[in-house]
């Protein structure tokens, strides 16, 4: 393997859901592939903003429809911009770098809002995963496997929002200033 693809072998998930295979792309399909997935992770960060900002506003209809258009796309191959696992990891990893600020009563409110009966599905396990041992990849791989990543999608955000909820209850400051200033 020449230094070329050694470079991206470190990048070999996130290329292969851009239907590149390091092992056998050329540097330029490698490239391209790289822009390609910045282009998703910015887009995802763009709705992740707008589904939290429509939250902060108490407008759950808009954000409800943006997840309800990703949802749509969920199995889509190729996947659109932005796809579903995307956005939901987005959301996923946000709230594993948020949770080592957040004080144990924040968790313990949106860990009991997982286990009730109008949670998403999954959105327990991923609650648990990302927010106490902090592997949002591993609960959002778990979840997906399980439930489909429509699934993953809705607990994501859910345990998102309703984190990001719950630590403005707890702390007296605006969501929309707490979504501005971490997501």
């Amino acid at each position: 393997m020449d230094s070329t693809h050694e470079q991206f072998e470190r990048f070999a998930p996130l290329l292969a859901r851009e239907g590149v295979d390091v092992s056998t792309a050329t540097a330029d399909q490698l490239e391209a592939a790289m822009v390609r997935a910045r282009q998703r992770q910015a887009a995802a960060v763009a709705h992740v903003r707008a589904v939290l900002e429509a939250h902060a506003r108490g407008e759950t209809s808009t954000a409800g429809g943006l997840l309800e258009d990703l949802e749509r796309s969920a199995e889509d191959i190729p996947a659109p911009l932005p796809d579903a696992l995307t956005v939901a990891s987005r959301f996923a990893q946000l709230c594993q770098s948020i949770a080592p600020e957040l004080p144990s009563a924040v968790i313990d409110v949106v860990r009991e809002a997982a286990s009730g009966p109008d949670a998403p599905e999954g959105m327990a396990r991923l609650c648990a995963a990302t927010l106490l041992d902090l592997d949002a990849a591993g609960g959002l791989k778990s979840v997906a496997r399980r439930h489909g990543i429509a699934s993953a999608l809705y607990a994501a955000a859910a345990m998102t929002s309703g984190t990001f909820r719950a630590w403005a209850t707890q702390t007296g400051t605006p969501m929309a200033e707490l979504v501005s200033s971490h997501a």
